[in-house]
């Protein structure tokens, strides 16, 4: 199926410019919708579909993008460092809404994550993909019919999935839901009964426990700060067994 997609060669060279009121304005020109505040870095924009990015949005630094039908992000999301985001393009001839990357109002990516968009990647509202190096894969192969289908991976309100993870075809995540790491969440079967505030772990992933009261969930921006702390065991000898009694004898008897 035929789409409009922004001059590639152009929307090359403009979203390799570093972020700056020309860069913005040279989107806008080419069919985006650019949001007020919005910060984008320089990153690599590869035959993609028109960009929706909401105000206080922003795409940070060496990210890749390619063949994505089109991206949408909401208000105050966040899309890190060095993240690859693909699509498949084969399934875009079929249909206008595959190929879609969609992330809620404080929605984020961190840093160093592969995402393949071929389907549909969405984030509802504060949701995150943190840590780094999740994979997510949006379309697999049918080894039994020998074909290939889309789908689409959910991140509920408030899910997170730590670092490590795999998210597989038609998997999904509830809300205030934790993914713990190194997980693999599957398709899910019955979606609309999996608990809520819950987390999730293991290959592949299965209801651990549920999960109270975290302050996350009712952050009031994307970022998580950095608060004052302990540095004692920073201090203590490395070799000595982590500062322990028994560690420093053992490590006075190999002296």
């Amino acid at each position: 199926m035929p789409d409009r997609r922004p001059s590639n060669w152009l929307s090359l060279i403009a979203w390799l410019l570093p972020s700056c009121r020309f860069k913005l304005w040279a989107l806008r020109s080419l069919g985006n919708h650019i949001g007020h505040d919005v910060t984008l870095g320089p990153n690599l924009v590869l035959n993609c579909g028109p960009f929706s990015i909401a105000d206080r949005a922003e795409i940070l630094n060496f990210n890749i993008f390619r063949r994505l039908s089109s991206v949408e992000l909401g208000p105050n999301s966040t899309i890190g460092n060095f993240n690859q985001f693909t699509a498949a393009p084969d399934y875009q001839r079929y249909s206008p809404l595959v190929g879609k990357l969609i992330v809620g109002e404080f929605g984020a990516f961190t840093n160093r994550h592969y995402v393949d968009c071929s389907g549909q990647v969405i984030l509802r509202p504060f949701a995150a993909v943190g840590g780094l190096r999740n994979i997510i894969l949006s379309h697999e192969l049918d080894y039994a019919e020998n074909k290939t289908e889309p789908g689409r991976v959910v991140l509920d309100r408030n899910a997170v999935a730590t670092a490590g993870c795999i998210l597989l075809k038609d998997s999904y995540l509830p809300e205030r839901s934790v993914l713990a790491a190194g997980s693999v969440l599957a398709r899910a079967k019955d979606a609309d009964n999996m608990p809520i505030s819950a987390l999730y772990g293991g290959v592949p992933a299965r209801f651990i426990r549920e999960i109270n009261e975290y302050q996350w969930w009712d952050r009031a921006e994307t970022y998580t700060p950095s608060v004052p702390f302990d540095d004692e065991k920073f201090r203590e000898d490395a070799c000595g067994g982590g500062g322990s009694a028994r560690g420093r004898r053992d490590h006075a008897d190999l002296g």
